[in-house]
């Protein structure tokens, strides 16, 4: 599971980093806090349906594309 997670938080990084934004930009736009999307980042949390949908939300695009090579 562990590298499902470290999967899902490279894709996270990607997509934050080609829109040229800080994990605190993510934080400020999708109301997760700035420390578990580092968590999330590193893979080193569980993510709920919930935050899944915030994050695709927040970079507009759909949760099939941040889970797509898991």
């Amino acid at each position: 599971m562990q590298a499902l997670y470290g999967q899902l938080g490279a894709t996270v990084r990607r997509l934050r980093v080609e829109r040229g934004w800080s994990q605190d930009v993510l934080s400020d736009r999708s109301g997760l806090h700035r420390a578990h999307i580092g968590e999330i980042e590193r893979g080193e949390t569980n993510v709920t349906l919930q935050t899944l949908k915030t994050l695709a939300d927040t970079f507009h695009v759909r949760i099939t594309d941040l889970l797509k090579g898991l």
